[in-house]
């Protein structure tokens, strides 16, 4: 995907997860009701935050000279597969047998899990590259975040975090989207020369 769209998928992206967390507090009801629309909106969210992973890999190409930064990816992409699963397996069991099945929110844990640990070793990977400096911290609040929405079960904690942690995933992107705009800019521009 094009590096001009990393900023606008990264929005897109938070925007798919938290839309059905805010629609679920506003309308209660919905979260009974808008089974179907909470699966499309994790698989869209996810396999969109998949694709920031994928971008900033490739952008950033030193991230992949270093073994965290390998890891890192590799980690946090399972982490996104098993969100993916779990959308999956959410919308079949609540289309098929009219509520979602709670055994899939092991996936939904799972991939918190993965995203904890992964966030963690790709953010000390990005260490090594200081234009993503804020794009790092984004990759550690998601990481952190994430983890305390799933430790932390009781309301309006849980929803707090869950929520900051999907928009962190805006940060990520924008952020890495202007540190890759800088990083090109200097690259591109000659080097001017003392008189």
């Amino acid at each position: 995907m094009s590096p001009s769209t990393l900023g606008p998928r990264a929005i897109a992206a938070a925007g798919a997860l938290i839309i059905p967390v805010v629609a679920e507090l506003i309308w209660p009801s919905f979260g009974d009701s808008g089974h179907l629309v909470f699966a499309i909106c994790q698989l869209v969210g996810w396999a969109l935050v998949a694709s920031i992973i994928l971008d900033v890999d490739r952008l950033f190409p030193s991230l992949r000279t270093t073994r965290g930064g390998r890891v890192g990816r590799r980690v946090l992409l399972i982490g996104c597969a098993l969100q993916v699963l779990f959308a999956l397996a959410y919308g079949v069991t609540a289309t098929t047998i009219g509520e979602p099945n709670e055994a899939t929110f092991v996936l939904f844990l799972a991939g918190f899990m993965a995203q904890l640990i992964g966030g963690i070793v790709w953010w000390r990977a990005m260490r090594a590259e200081p234009k993503l400096h804020v794009t790092r911290f984004g990759a550690l609040a998601t990481a952190t975040l994430g983890f305390l929405a799933m430790a932390v079960g009781n309301d309006p904690f849980h929803d707090i975090f869950l929520l900051s942690s999907y928009a962190a995933w805006a940060a990520v992107g924008v952020s890495a989207s202007r540190a890759s705009a800088m990083r090109l800019a200097t690259i591109s521009s000659p080097q001017r020369l003392a008189p």
